[in-house]
C-alpha cells in the first residue's frame, strides 16, 4: 500500500486490527472495481456480438447501467450481498438470453433491464462504503483502478478463452468480492 493511503486509512480502527481491516478494505474496493469492469464490458461485448453494434445500443446500455447505479445509491439500508447476487444472476440471465435470441431487437428492453440490475450493485457498493475511507477520493481511485483492470482483463481474456470467459469470470470475481465483504464485517466486528 502507498504511504499516503496507509496514513489515510490508519485512523480507521484503533490497535493492530486496523492494518488488516485497511488491507481488506483496499482489496475489496479493487476487486469490486474488477468485477464491475468485467460485468460491464462483458455485457457490452455480448450486446455488440448478439444484438447490435450500434452506438445507440451502447449508449442505452450505459444509461441504464448508470440508472441502476443511482437506484442502488438511493435505496435505503446497508445490505450489500443480496445486490451482489442479483448482479451476477442478472449477468448470467443476460448472457443466456442474448445467446438464445441473436439479432432479435425485441429482446433489447429485457436485456437493458438486466444491465440495470447489474448496475444496481455498483450504486449499492458505493452506498455501503461511504465513510469507510477518510476521503472519498481513495474509494473512487481504488474502484476505478480495479474497473480499468477489469476492462483490460475482459478484452485480453476474450482473445485467450473466448466466450468461456463469460461463463466463469463474473462468478469468480463475485466470490472474491463476497469474501472480502464478509471479511470486512468480521474485521470490524459486525
Amino acid at each position: 500500500m502507498s504511504r499516503p493511503l496507509t496514513e489515510a486509512l490508519g485512523g480507521a480502527l484503533p490497535g493492530p486490527p486496523r492494518a488488516l481491516w485497511s488491507a481488506i478494505l483496499v482489496a475489496n474496493a479493487l476487486l469490486t472495481g474488477v468485477l464491475l469492469g468485467v460485468l460491464q464490458w462483458s455485457a457490452f461485448f455480448l450486446l455488440q456480438s448478439y444484438l447490435s453494434s450500434t452506438a445507440v445500443v451502447y449508449l442505452l446500455a450505459t444509461a441504464v447501467w448508470l440508472g441502476g447505479s443511482l437506484l442502488g445509491l438511493a435505496l435505503p439500508g446497508r445490505r450489500e450481498l443480496p445486490f451482489l447476487g442479483l448482479a451476477v444472476a442478472g449477468f448470467e440471465l443476460f448472457r443466456v438470453t442474448a445467446a438464445r435470441h441473436p439479432y432479435a431487437l425485441g429482446w433489447l428492453p429485457a436485456l437493458l433491464g438486466l444491465v440495470a440490475l447489474m448496475g444496481l450493485y455498483a450504486g449499492r457498493f458505493f452506498r455501503c462504503r461511504a465513510g469507510a475511507f477518510p476521503s472519498s477520493k481513495w474509494l473512487f481511485f481504488l474502484e476505478n483502478s480495479g474497473f480499468a483492470a477489469g476492462m483490460v482483463l475482459t478484452a485480453l481474456a476474450l482473445y485467450r478463452s473466448g466466450e468461456g470467459f463469460f461463463r466463469v469470470a463474473p462468478g469468480v470475481a463475485a466470490l472474491a468480492v463476497a469474501a472480502t465483504t464478509l471479511a470486512l464485517g468480521r474485521a470490524r466486528g459486525g
